[in-house]
């Protein structure tokens, strides 16, 4: 698994799920990681740049080139197309919700990456780099998943709630894991396995949106 995934990003999708229950838990999950699932098809194709610096803590990918999923006014880009495609299935409202889902990626990118976000491409370049600091970004990504999942829980806004603080937890054990866990040798083998927990998360979140046989 691709060391440095930051979980918290999944706790501006629960706040969104409380805040308008009518989008599918799935969607947001998709939502908070859009770029990254844009981001790895395109370090795929060579057209965006990734590669691994041993030694880095937290993460030890060096993000060196990505304007079109990790630059602000990208971002503004994703996060806008995403309204207006959803504005027909779930109103201004939930289509608002999505956007903001989309666009939480960046701010909370802001809040961990080391300077690697670039506002178009280029410089300058943007992060707070609490990455650097290990256990201070574990702590406040297990404190932004735990207190939102808790918020939706509380509100009714999925169908399993006590599921969704145990799904939660899961999350946080595995940012444990992923954070002072062995460091990835392939960056293609990374973020094929980033790819894949997207992928497991949004048919989480699917489930837990159903309700229980009766």
């Amino acid at each position: 698994m691709e060391r440095g995934v930051f979980v918290g990003h999944y706790a501006p999708a629960l706040v969104g799920k409380a805040v308008e229950p009518r989008v599918p838990l799935w969607m947001l999950f998709v939502a908070v990681q859009l770029v990254d699932i844009a981001w790895v098809v395109l370090v795929l194709l060579g057209v965006e740049r990734v590669r691994i610096v041993p030694g880095l803590p937290s993460n030890p990918l060096a993000l060196e080139y990505m304007p079109f999923t990790h630059g602000l006014v990208a971002i503004a880009v994703w996060s806008g197309a995403t309204f207006l495609l959803a504005r027909g299935w779930f109103g201004v409202r939930g289509a608002l919700v999505l956007a903001a889902a989309v666009a939480s990626h960046w701010v909370c990118d802001l809040l961990v990456h080391r300077p690697d976000l670039p506002l178009l491409a280029g410089e300058p370049k943007l992060g707070l780099g609490l990455w650097n600091l290990p256990l201070v970004a574990l702590v406040l990504e297990v404190a932004l998943v735990l207190g939102a999942a808790w918020w939706c829980a509380r509100n009714g806004a999925v169908a399993r709630p006590r599921s969704l603080i145990g799904f939660a937890v899961a999350l946080a054990l595995v940012q444990t894991g992923m954070t002072f866990g062995p460091q990835p040798t392939s960056v293609t083998a990374t973020v094929l396995a980033a790819l894949a927990f997207y992928l497991v998360v949004a048919a989480a979140g699917a489930w837990l949106d159903r309700a229980p046989a009766a």
